[in-house]
């Protein structure tokens, strides 16, 4: 579907690294494009100066701060790439009128699906049996099962939902913790129960699986410290899959150390990439993986049909699918 050669078209700022058949795609949706690629993990890039021109930008939301903004006079929307758009939400973001939409939904299946291969992992003591074949020691170490174990998913949103189904499916009992505990997924959710977030450290103390699905917010920034861990229950296990700020690492090192937390899974961390120093690396029930719950073969396809429809609403004048609550931060 093109847009009516006769409407105003949209000038399209991409400031994320996109495959040549993406391009084409939105070159048949708006020949108003200006690419200007930040690949990951290289210093920012200064703006292009046809920014001031451009009314919509791509670029993604967990690494851009948008202190470009005083360059993009004519910016009405940006549409993240990412779900998080916590480092793009400073106070003169959230002033601005400027509408930012994110990526929810596209990547729950894969998230979920990392989230299963993780407490299975260890459960099973994957980390501990690949250490010690490298190693060439055959240890007969006990295991556990999934079957009959309590998870509780702190931040139950469309990704903790999409976890509540796999883990029903393993024979799991599962809690989810939400701002609003009242909403439901009709007659297909999955919990067993939902409770509001005042009652975390009741389902840390029940769960014998934690998994964090929260965002990064002023309410949520280093929530999980040696306090908060200390609820947990005793041989449990942790999964981060949220933001790697929500927890205070040096804590979760001395829980684990302790035995009060029997391993964890961590995908995010609060320096990424992780210092090749850190103890994580190098720790016999710790699961590190480098930011990549989130991806498949087929989650940036998601994104860019997302945005490709948000497009078509944006000059209709519809409601943009996504949008996030600025002050909320999410």
């Amino acid at each position: 579907m093109k847009f009516d050669t006769k409407r105003k078209q949209p000038i399209i700022y991409i400031r994320d690294v996109l495959p040549n058949d993406y391009l084409h795609e939105l070159v048949n949706v708006s020949q108003k494009i200006v690419y200007d690629p930040w690949p990951y993990g290289t210093p920012e890039p200064e703006p292009l100066g046809a920014l001031a021109e451009c009314d919509v930008m791509l670029t993604a939301g967990y690494r851009d701060d948008l202190k470009i903004l005083p360059k993009a006079t004519n910016l009405k929307w940006v549409q993240s790439t990412s779900v998080g758009v916590d480092m793009m939400l400073r106070q003169e973001v959230v002033n601005h009128g400027l509408q930012i939409t994110n990526t929810k939904g596209c990547t729950s299946v894969p998230i979920a699906e990392h989230v299963l291969a993780m407490i299975t992992g260890l459960a099973k003591k994957l980390p501990h049996f690949v250490r010690k074949q490298i190693a060439g020691e055959w240890d007969e170490a006990p295991v556990d099962d999934l079957a009959g174990k309590t998870v509780g998913i702190i931040g139950y949103g469309e990704i903790g939902y999409e976890i509540a189904r796999r883990c029903k499916a393993f024979g799991m009992t599962v809690i989810g913790c939400r701002r609003n505990p009242k909403k439901r997924h009709g007659d297909q959710e999955p919990a067993d129960q939902i409770v509001g977030m005042e009652h975390i450290d009741e389902v840390l103390a029940q769960s014998d699986f934690t998994i964090l699905a929260l965002p990064s917010t002023k309410e949520t920034v280093h929530t999980f410290d040696k306090k908060r861990l200390s609820m947990m229950k005793m041989g449990s296990y942790l999964v981060n899959i949220g933001r790697g700020n929500l927890i205070v690492e040096s804590d979760l090192e001395k829980c684990l150390k302790d035995g009060r937390i029997t391993g964890a899974a961590l995908d995010v961390f609060e320096a990424e990439p992780l210092p090749t120093a850190h103890p994580f690396w190098t720790m016999d029930r710790v699961i590190v993986t480098p930011h990549r719950a989130y991806y498949s073969a087929h989650t940036s396809r998601r994104y860019m049909d997302l945005f490709i429809e948000n497009l078509h609403r944006y000059v209709e004048g519809r409601p943009l699918l996504n949008l996030v609550n600025k002050e909320l931060g999410y």
